[in-house]
């Protein structure tokens, strides 16, 4: 859900476009949506994988329909609804956000769940979840510092949570920030908030399109990141000293541009700041030295490390001009191959697939999978 676009009212739970669809889905789900048959192998697996990719399909939103897939890359086999094949009696929950993974470890954000299920990624086997207690604490997107501290964004509570990933505990239930906090991204001395404020809908609230800064250990807000309206994600480089922000500007400024911003995560200083129609979905290559991102259905990467950095097209969407074209909203890069993969939602009613590049745009491969993927974690 972090990469649809918003108008400018709507409800406090979601905007009136990501509302409209989700109507919209319900009613041809129920009414006359059939699912789309896989032409990838379907088994059980309940074995270690020694390498893979799991992808997170949040399903339609209060249908309690998200699912995890796992793609075996020795194999090429693709399991679908992995969690609840392994974990029988357990199912994943409504709706599923957000993953990260740390060592072996995955953890989900699930929304209305209001939980972070945790597994084990060579096995899928279930470790356990955190409960967030507060009515309005629905966990959005989560972010590893150590091996004793995360923390999750809370959408519609205005707050962030620090939870312990080992002992899978509560630490702080609630730390304020700005309206509607999404992305968020960590270094050893700073956490990275991207506060929407629900793009047009509470634009006008303070602290609406910026960045909190908050220090790990004490929480206090020593910075607030300004000019960034309608901030999706963020992301940071592996060596922790750049920060990068994705922004989508307000729908009510027809001619606006959102843009990708480039800080430095140690002095907080703006960098570099390239404008273009809606990006989202920033990930770094494994080195570092290249930003990939989504706009205007395209997959767009940033050389970082050219002095004249520019965004440069390495595929477009080509059902884009089509009359119902496919949505691609989620985007992975694999930290050893450079591989692409995009999320491709169709029409959000529909079972989404997978697409495959190589770094250069190439397709590699394509497979069916659950109801509105939105993010890969690789292990």
């Amino acid at each position: 859900m972090c990469f649809r676009k918003r108008f400018c009212s709507g409800s406090g739970l979601q905007s009136n476009l990501r509302s409209a669809l989700l109507l919209l889905a319900l009613c041809v789900y129920a009414c006359s949506c059939t699912k789309q048959p896989s032409d990838s192998p379907v088994v059980i697996l309940d074995s270690a994988v020694r390498s893979g990719t799991y992808i997170l399909c949040e399903g339609l939103w209060r249908q309690d329909n998200s699912t995890l897939l796992r793609f075996d890359a020795t194999t090429g086999v693709v399991t679908k609804d992995v969690f609840a094949l392994i974990n029988p009696g357990l199912r994943l929950g409504d709706t599923g956000n957000d993953m990260v993974l740390k060592g072996d470890t995955l953890y989900i954000a699930v929304s209305t769940s209001k939980t972070i299920e945790i597994l084990r990624a060579s096995t899928g086997k279930w470790l356990g979840r955190i409960r967030l207690a507060g009515v309005l604490q629905e966990p959005r997107c989560i972010t590893i510092v150590s091996d004793s501290v995360g923390f999750v964004t809370n959408l519609n509570d205005d707050s962030v949570t620090e939870f312990n990933p080992t002992t899978f505990t509560v630490r702080t239930g609630r730390i304020p920030v700005g309206p509607a906090p999404e992305g968020i991204a960590s270094t050893a001395r700073y956490v990275f908030v991207a506060n929407s404020g629900y793009g047009d809908y509470r634009a006008k609230e303070p602290k609406a399109g910026t960045i909190s800064v908050l220090d790990v250990r004490t929480h206090e807000e020593i910075r607030l990141l300004e000019g960034v309206p309608n901030i999706l994600r963020l992301c940071v480089s592996a060596d922790k000293r750049r920060l990068y922000a994705a922004y989508q500007h307000l729908l009510s400024q027809k001619d606006s541009l959102g843009g990708i911003v480039e800080y430095d995560a140690e002095t907080l200083q703006e960098l570099r700041r390239w404008r273009m129609k809606r990006p989202g979905s920033p990930h770094l290559s494994g080195a570092g030295d290249t930003l990939v991102f989504l706009s205007d259905a395209r997959l767009l990467t940033i050389m970082l490390r050219d002095a004249d950095a520019m965004p440069r097209v390495v595929v477009s969407n080509p059902t884009a001009q089509a009359s119902v074209p496919d949505v691609w909203y989620g985007l992975g890069i694999h930290p050893v191959t450079g591989q692409l993969w995009v999320a491709n939602v169709r029409n959000y009613t529909v079972n989404g697939e997978v697409i495959v590049f190589t770094p250069d745009g190439k397709l590699v491969r394509r497979f069916d999978v659950g109801l509105n993927p939105n993010s890969f974690a690789f292990f």
